[in-house]
């Protein structure tokens, strides 16, 4: 994507934020109530984008490369192809439930307003603006989106001030009963998301730290509004379903637009980092037009396949990160080296087993954090009686 100004990345990392799927997932913390649910929504964000995200920006930033290529530090060739090829699926999964998500949203909105509804068509819609957005000169597509973004940012301020204004505060007993803990991790998992992403977007720059902090800070602001709008409509509204909530609202076709938009500036992204590993492993320059295919895959998996199959799916796939970049960050900033790659993909299975062993504990921090500060114990401590090697940087 080219040198992109810090500036530019905090409002790309904003327009990654400003979705449906932040919002809905903010309306599960709920249950803990407005000030439990807003505390549980700080620390989940600052957990996962000051912990994970923004150190991982930052090497990508520092060594000129991809989130994955990174992984290379101490994992090697084996590492890139492996995570590669996970994390296009991945990709491809979240690009399919972001058009199924929008979708569901813009025909709830659609038949109140118009009285239409067709899957095929408003699916059609957000995967062809995704496409527009993948096709656009480099120089355009920042300028495009940087005001689509400010734009979203205001429509959703209305939208948090309508529902406050026509909301009235209204039991929430019907709601499934949530720790504390879970509620963090449902903040840190959404960040997490796009731990394998943000050094696609960091890796050309002049000011490492600043162009990370830059993109963490945006998705940090914006992420942490979505969660909360999601969680103040259940609360105000009783009811748990937001499409449903704007639909009865006076928004109408401001709502509409801002959740087609918000779907185009994030998905476009999902889409752009799937090609971005893809181009790993065949060695193509040709990302654009393989991010096109992916969209269009995405499109069709949205169309003909079972959402409730891929997002279980996807949770498997997030549970692969987190123990991956833990190595990664104990290795590059504490350790100043590396254990053999033998000995670091056997720790990473551990974390990938050991997550959901870890999740029955109920951290109050979340099991990801959990996870960082026992596997990264683990790592450090071998590197005490084993031998360690330098950092692949070649």
């Amino acid at each position: 994507m080219g040198n992109t100004k810090p500036s530019g990345l905090f409002l790309l990392w904003m327009g990654a934020a400003i979705s449906i799927a932040e919002i809905v997932t903010g309306t599960l913390i709920a249950p803990l109530g407005w000030k439990s649910g807003l505390l549980a929504i700080f620390i989940g964000h600052v957990i996962g984008c000051f912990v994970f995200l923004l150190p991982a920006g930052y090497l990508s930033a520092q060594q000129n490369r991809t989130a994955i290529q990174a992984t290379k530090t101490v994992f090697g060739k084996q590492g890139v192809w492996l995570f590669s090829g996970l994390n296009a699926l991945q990709l491809l999964g979240w690009t399919a439930v972001m058009i199924v998500n929008a979708q569901l949203a813009m025909n709830g909105l659609s038949k109140t307003l118009f009285n239409y509804h067709s899957v095929l068509v408003m699916s059609l819609i957000v995967a062809v603006l995704i496409v527009v957005w993948l096709l656009m000169d480099h120089d355009w597509l920042f300028k495009v989106n940087n005001v689509i973004v400010v734009l979203l940012a205001i429509g959703m301020v209305l939208m948090l001030w309508t529902i406050v204004k026509e909301g009235r505060l209204q039991s929430s007993a019907n709601l499934s009963p949530l720790s504390f803990g879970s509620a963090v991790e449902l903040n840190v998992t959404m960040a997490l998301s796009w731990l394998p992403l943000i050094g696609d977007y960091t890796q050309h720059t002049d000011h490492p730290f600043r162009a990370s902090m830059a993109s963490v800070s945006g998705y940090f602001v914006a992420s942490f509004c979505m969660f909360s709008l999601g969680l103040f409509t259940v609360i105000l509204t009783g009811q748990s379903d937001f499409t449903t909530v704007l639909s009865h609202s006076s928004m109408g076709m401001i709502a509409l637009l801002v959740i087609v938009f918000s779907t185009v500036t994030t998905t476009f992204m999902d889409a752009f980092s799937a090609a971005t590993n893809v181009a790993n492993l065949v060695k193509t320059k040709r990302v654009n037009l393989i991010a096109i295919g992916v969209t269009i895959l995405g499109l069709l998996i949205a169309l003909f396949v079972s959402m409730s199959y891929y997002q279980n799916f996807l949770y498997a796939i997030g549970a692969v990160f987190a123990p991956l970049f833990a190595i990664l960050f104990v290795s590059v900033f504490l350790m100043h080296q590396r254990l053999s790659v033998p000995l670091n993909f056997i720790w990473w299975l551990i974390g990938v087993v050991g997550y959901s062993w870890l999740q029955k504990l109920d951290f109050f921090l979340g099991t990801t954090f959990f996870l960082l500060l026992v596997l990264g114990l683990g790592v450090y401590l071998t590197g005490l009686v084993t031998k360690k090697y330098p950092l692949m940087t070649d």
